[in-house]
């Protein structure tokens, strides 16, 4: 099947969890010759926007996501589908964070109600929701109370079954479950691959990283390491070999990603605009902030090369629309200055 894309990567800024920088992930999915793939770091975007500058540069369209930890201790994907999603998902692991320390921040399940719209849930891994209830043998237990809470929360459309294959004992057992558990559910099934490296050699690099995270060495890792090298970028052949039986997973990997168009170039974010009184702009009020200094610097006379490259300096800054930054910035600096209070900065 062709145009395969890869929905749950992990970056190695997540935690010290994944393997591979965002430019060894971008490289290697298009060297696979995917149009799309996404990043989810653990509780945090901290690789996305390295990841969308090296999507752009190998010709790959940057999905955003994340894996948020929660609270009853499973880890749920979500993927950003609109500017919405992406504010609505900055805010949860905002808030998280506020209330813990970066290694223990958890989501509360009743909190993602209000963060929900824009975003599209997979039931994740084997950290994921489904997981620990089948793990369990507790079939109707997913049915009922993580499924269905999934769906209430995210709604029908935005909730997908994740399956992987990574070859280790007890997955196709687990597998069937799922199969049967979105045909009964009317849910669909999306296939990836959970990549921590992006090549199989990562393997090694994120052996180390993980022993890393959890203060240890390998000799004593155990089964805080992966089973197998297998979490690695897989090509279009090689997944349509592995999931022959379940094709309309690979299909809906593509459409779901096909959905989600958001990017970082859609932010459409502003800076904040500075106050103004009648009759006045901010790029007025910037230049007489500016021309004023610069006499105090030059004793009341600016030279003529300073003045054109200051002209020159604040033309550019209002081109870009900076000038609302720079007044807010330079009132900060005063007001310290005024207050006896160390600042420096740009």
């Amino acid at each position: 099947m062709s145009g395969y894309v890869e929905l749950h990567c992990r970056s190695a800024f997540s935690f010290l969890r994944g393997a591979s920088l965002p430019e060894k992930l971008c490289a290697q999915a298009a060297a696979l010759e995917m149009s799309a793939a996404a990043v989810t770091d653990r509780m945090g975007l901290y690789g996305a926007p390295r990841f969308f500058g090296s999507a752009r540069e190998a010709g790959l369209r940057p999905i955003i996501g994340a894996e948020l930890v929660m609270s009853t201790g499973t880890v749920l994907p979500v993927l950003v589908e609109s500017r919405d999603g992406y504010r609505n998902l900055c805010r949860l692991l905002t808030r998280a964070h506020l209330r813990a320390t970066k290694t223990t921040a958890a989501v509360d399940w009743e909190e993602l109600h209000e963060f929900s719209g824009g975003l599209v849930a997979l039931t994740g891994d084997d950290e994921g929701p489904l997981a620990r209830a089948l793990h369990e043998d507790d079939y109707r237990g997913a049915l009922d109370r993580e499924v269905q809470r999934l769906v209430r929360i995210f709604g029908r459309d935005s909730v997908y079954i994740e399956v992987q294959r990574h070859l280790v004992r007890g997955e196709e057992r687990r597998n069937r479950v799922l199969f049967d558990l979105a045909e009964s559910s009317s849910l669909p099934l999306v296939a990836t691959n959970g990549v921590t490296h992006a090549v199989p050699e990562g393997r090694e690099v994120l052996d180390v990283f993980t022993c890393l995270r959890h203060h240890t060495h390998l000799d004593a890792a155990g089964p805080v390491l992966t089973i197998n090298g297998e979490r690695h970028l897989k090509s279009a052949t090689q997944m349509t070999s592995m999931f022959a039986d379940r094709p309309e997973a690979l299909a809906n990997t593509v459409r779901l990603a096909e959905r989600l168009q958001f990017t970082l170039a859609d932010l459409g974010y502003q800076f904040p605009k500075y106050p103004s009184g009648p009759g006045e702009t901010m790029p007025q009020i910037l230049r007489e902030w500016t021309f004023r200094g610069a006499r105090g610097r030059y004793g009341g006379e600016i030279p003529e090369k300073v003045a054109k490259l200051l002209a020159k300096e604040l033309d550019l800054i209002c081109k870009l629309g900076f000038e609302g930054y720079f007044l807010i910035v330079a009132d900060l600096v005063r007001y310290c200055r005024d207050n006896h209070i160390m600042a420096q900065g740009r």
